[in-house]
């Protein structure tokens, strides 16, 4: 694995470069099917800006919320040591999940606050997140990060630096792989006219049944569980039910 990558003299995290690769294709993607179309540029930037900050948010916020009992336990650490309660809680750490959601949220804020129609905008951006996340999961595969379960045998597997030669599933592989098909397809159904709201709903449900069934094949603790299900499981039944139920109405109301 190459968790860091030598540029300039200079170690730099691999995930975070990944990240700010995806950002800037994610960007590009938005901002050319917004000229495309003839949409205010300085709009879109504003409101990228707004989902870049919810994202952040809540991607922090959903990483927390399992750990908030130990949180909690930790608060006087806070005024004893702030740069080790900062390096415990408050650097690293993000669910994509919470960043979405946050993102999504911010994004919908920003354009009732605006007066502007959030569907039009939405049939850009939509396709936009699968193509960022894809870079993500290739920075944790790179990381060695958000890792897989032991491999079958026979199976295809990579051993990292943590798993004591143990070859893992690269679950992250797989994951990019499917964003990246989720992307193209996206991007097919906005070319062909679809509504930002029919693009938000495909997009939530196939990837939350995407994420759902990879979630089997992670090893990896940090992301939290809630009973028999991972904190990601739960968001995806949720996502994927209220998607589902969004897209049957849809269609009933559209009639035969």
């Amino acid at each position: 694995m190459a968790p860091y990558l030598i540029l300039f003299g200079r170690g730099v995290p691999t995930y975070g470069l990944l990240a700010l690769l995806g950002a800037g294709a994610a960007w590009v993607y938005f901002h050319r099917r917004l000229r495309a179309r003839g949409e205010n540029p300085g709009r879109a930037e504003q409101a990228f800006l707004w989902g870049a900050l919810g994202a952040v948010a809540g991607g922090k916020v959903l990483y927390l919320l399992p750990r908030l009992p130990q949180l909690m336990a930790d608060l006087p650490l806070l005024a004893q040591d702030p740069a080790a309660f900062a390096a415990r809680y408050l650097t690293g750490g993000f669910v994509f999940y919470g960043g979405l959601l946050g993102a999504l949220g911010a994004v919908w804020g920003f354009c009732r606050r605006r007066k502007a129609p959030f569907g039009p905008l939405a049939r850009d951006l939509v396709p936009a997140i699968p193509l960022f996340h894809a870079f993500g999961r290739v920075g944790c595969f790179l990381a060695g990060c958000c890792y897989g379960i032991p491999a079958p045998a026979g199976g295809w597997g990579v051993a990292f630096p943590h798993s004591q030669g143990v070859p893992l599933v690269p679950v992250q592989l797989y994951e990019a792989a499917g964003c990246l098909v989720l992307f193209l397809l996206l991007d097919c159904l906005a070319r062909r006219g679809r509504r930002g709201e029919e693009l938000l709903a495909v997009y939530l449900a196939l990837y939350g049944a995407l994420r759902f069934f990879l979630e089997f094949l992670r090893g990896d603790g940090a992301r939290g569980f809630w009973g028999p299900l991972s904190t990601s499981q739960w968001v995806a039944v949720v996502t994927v039910a209220g998607a589902l139920l969004w897209m049957g109405r849809q269609t009933r109301r559209r009639g035969p």
